[in-house]
C-alpha cells in the first residue's frame, strides 16, 4: 500500500498522519460516506466509536458516565450495537449511562457474571428495556457496506481470566481492516493464533492498554499492523505503555499513536478501504 501524507484543514483536526488514501482525496473525515472509527481519548479506559453515516456501534465505554456527553457532542442519537470487550471497570463503567440513554438494538457481550457494580448495572437495564442479546456465534453487524465481526475467546471459562475473556472486534470496509480485542493477555493472543487465521491489518488497538501482558511477536507477525493505537491515560499507575511492548510494536516502521499523547485518534476509510489517521490532541485534564 503507499503511504502519503495529505493536508486537511487545521481548524478540524490537531494532527493527520500517514495512510493510503491518494494525495488528491481531500475530504473531512466526517463525511457521511466516511466510516470513522475513533479510539475515544478517555484516559485510562477504551471506548471506540464506529460510524458511516448516522448509524454508529460503540466498542467499551470507558470508566464513567461522561461517555454520554461525547456521544452527545458526535450527534449519536441512538446505537446499531453496544460490545463490551469484557466486565472490568474502564471498560463498561459508562455502559449502563449509555444503555439508559440511548436506544440500542444490540447488546453483545462475554457473557460472564458481572464483576462489578457497573455490571450489575448493565444487566438490570439490559433487562428493564428488553434490549436483544443473542447467543454466539454472532452474525456480522453491518453498517452500510462496513461488517463488524465479533468473535467470542476461544479460551474455557474455567482456564481463562476476565481480560483473557475479551472479546475479539473485526471490522473491515473494503480492503481495510482493524481489529480490536479488549484486554487479551498472552494467552488469549496465543489462543487466538490457533483456532483464526487472523488477517493482515492496517490498524490494531493494542491490547491491554499497551501493556507488557498485551502482546507477543507472534502476534504481530500474524496481523502486521501498519498502525498501533494504545488507549491509555497520562501517568496512570500500572505503568502503561510498557517500554518492553513499545519496543515490538514500533518494529517494522509500525506508526504507533498513543491517547495520552496524541488524544482521540480518529480512523477515516473511504469505499475502498484507502483510510487516513487522524489526532485530536489530548483532553487537558
Amino acid at each position: 500500500m503507499s503511504r502519503r501524507r495529505l493536508a486537511i484543514p487545521l481548524a478540524l483536526l490537531a494532527g493527520l498522519y500517514w495512510g493510503n488514501l491518494p494525495a488528491s482525496a481531500q475530504d473531512n473525515p466526517y463525511e457521511r460516506d466516511t466510516l470513522q472509527v475513533a479510539f475515544l481519548d478517555v484516559a485510562q479506559a477504551d471506548a471506540i466509536l464506529i460510524r458511516l453515516g448516522r448509524r454508529a456501534v460503540l466498542v467499551d465505554a470507558s470508566r464513567g458516565d461522561d461517555i454520554v456527553q461525547y456521544l452527545e457532542e458526535q450527534g449519536v442519537d441512538s446505537l446499531v450495537a453496544a460490545i463490551v470487550s469484557h466486565n472490568h471497570d474502564d471498560h463498561i463503567g459508562g455502559m449502563d449511562a449509555v444503555l439508559a440513554s440511548y436506544p440500542v438494538a444490540l447488546y453483545l457481550s462475554n457473557g460472564r457474571p458481572p464483576v462489578n457494580g457497573n455490571g450489575a448495572n448493565v444487566e438490570a437495564i439490559i433487562a428493564e428495556r428488553g434490549i436483544p442479546r443473542p447467543s454466539p456465534p454472532w452474525a456480522p453487524i453491518i453498517l452500510g457496506d462496513a461488517r463488524i465481526t465479533v468473535r467470542l475467546s476461544p479460551l474455557p471459562d474455567s482456564q481463562a481470566s476476565e481480560n483473557n475473556s475479551s472479546l475479539a472486534v473485526l471490522v473491515e470496509r473494503g480492503r481495510f481492516k482493524a481489529l480490536m480485542t479488549g484486554d487479551s493477555e498472552k494467552e488469549e493472543l496465543a489462543a487466538w493464533l490457533k483456532v483464526w487465521k487472523v488477517p493482515d491489518l492496517d490498524v490494531l488497538k493494542a491490547a491491554h492498554h499497551g501493556s507488557y501482558d498485551g502482546v507477543i511477536p507472534g502476534w504481530l507477525f500474524a496481523t502486521k499492523p501498519e498502525v498501533v493505537v494504545i488507549s491509555v491515560g497520562a501517568n496512570n499507575p500500572y505503568g502503561h505503555p510498557h517500554p518492553w511492548a513499545l519496543r515490538y510494536y514500533t518494529l517494522a516502521k509500525r506508526r504507533v499513536f498513543r491517547t495520552d499523547r496524541d488524544g482521540t485518534v480518529l480512523i477515516s476509510v473511504d469505499a475502498e478501504g484507502r483510510y487516513q489517521v487522524h489526532t485530536m490532541g489530548p483532553i487537558p485534564r
